[in-house]
């Protein structure tokens, strides 16, 4: 039997016992039952670490916050649903504003966060899922999007996290821009970082887990990083917006029809368009393409809010795949590809590459040191893959 830990100091509080701790950590999944954060792991130093507090809700002496004067200190301080783990910030934050978090509402608060760790601990695989983000630093303006935010993203479809999220920051780009050294840069950080996780990681059976991915970069980047994941039957792609975040606009919405024009009869270069989220103007195109046969996939209004639902991104893969397909059978060269599309449209394209799609695909993207002008950026495809 252990040893009774609990003493009664001068100032007649009781101090809970480590047996009872490590009991609260276990029932709590080591997460503030507050705010949420993952009290086992120091994100700044990327390593694990014990930083949470075990908390009274009824107080450990008379005089503390919430405290009676029929209140039995010694009884409550090693009762577990009593005390609840939080971050110090949060604790502070109760104890401080005793009023504003009376017992009541904390032992509410206690036992439906105990429930809802007890039904993620029994969901079965099929619901659980490694969080990826992946963001860049090409942009003048950094966004940063948090674990926690995918986290409530997916718990409103019903999964949960399958181990710690993995969130992949890209390197900015050097003083020659967007050269072959920094996409060999963005091709180790995808593989070292994605692959070996996903690995270390593994399924139930050995099998690749399932993957909940949010990406915020540039175009070229995030179809590399689709084509990295592959096209894996577990994958949920989520998509961010500055007025949303990751919260789904309208889950109701029907996707929008995509219209395809084929390109001309001829023997100059082929090119696909895809005029999703903006109007790609078809001179830009021919003036770094002169002489393209060009197709193109479009909606009847191209707006950056055309996400509204994952049935939208599932639309827009059912209706590129037909395309590429016919326009594969057209040439034996190169596809260049001109994109105006939402990052989780994006991600979608290079997935799609990993199936049955034999060509090399030849990425443009703007260029804003070159008068913003399309620059081929990147090799995609079947030949870019074997050449790795």
């Amino acid at each position: 039997m252990a040893e009774k830990e609990e003493s009664k100091p001068a100032n007649g509080r009781f101090n809970t016992n480590d047996e009872t701790k490590r009991i609260v950590w276990i029932q709590t999944a080591g997460h503030c039952e507050l705010c949420g954060t993952d009290l086992t792991f120091d994100y700044r130093a990327g390593n694990p670490m014990k930083w949470g507090e075990v908390a009274h809700i009824l107080p450990a002496s008379p005089r503390g916050p919430r405290g009676r004067t029929d209140h039995d200190a010694e009884a409550h301080t090693n009762d577990t649903a009593n005390l609840m783990l939080l971050c110090p910030g949060c604790h502070d934050k109760i104890d401080r504003d005793a009023d504003g978090y009376p017992e009541k509402d904390l032992s509410g608060l206690h036992q439906a966060y105990l429930e809802r760790i007890r039904l993620a601990a029994t969901t079965p695989d099929g619901g659980r899922a490694i969080p990826l983000i992946v963001q860049s630093q090409h942009f003048q303006t950094i966004n940063d999007i948090p674990v926690r935010d995918l986290l409530t993203a997916m718990s409103a479809e019903g999964l949960t996290a399958f181990d710690h999220g993995i969130k992949i920051t890209f390197p900015a780009p050097g003083p020659r821009g967007r050269d072959a050294t920094y996409w060999q840069n963005i091709t180790d950080s995808i593989q070292h970082r994605l692959e070996q996780q996903i690995t270390r990681r593994g399924g139930t059976y050995g099998d690749a887990p399932a993957l909940a991915v949010v990406g915020l970069a540039d175009i070229p980047a995030l179809m590399l990083l689709g084509q990295t994941i592959g096209d894996r039957s577990k994958r949920l792609t989520f998509s961010f917006s500055r007025e949303h975040l990751l919260r789904w606009p309208d889950q109701s919405a029907e996707p929008p029809e995509f219209l395809f024009t084929p390109p001309s009869d001829g023997d100059g270069p082929l090119a696909l368009v895809l005029s999703i989220s903006a109007q790609i103007p078809i001179r830009d195109v021919t003036d770094v393409l002169p002489g393209a046969r060009i197709a193109e996939l479009t909606i009847p209004e191209p707006s950056y809010s055309m996400v509204q639902n994952r049935r939208v991104i599932h639309a827009f893969r059912d209706a590129l795949q037909i395309r590429l397909s016919q326009l594969e059978a057209m040439t034996p060269n190169p596809i260049h590809v001109f994109s105006a599309i939402p990052a989780a449209l994006a991600i979608e394209f290079g997935a799609l590459l990993t199936t049955q799609h034999q060509h090399q695909y030849l990425i443009f993207d703007r260029d804003r040191e070159n008068q913003n002008r399309f620059t081929q950026t990147l090799h995609l495809g079947l030949e870019a893959r074997e050449a790795k």
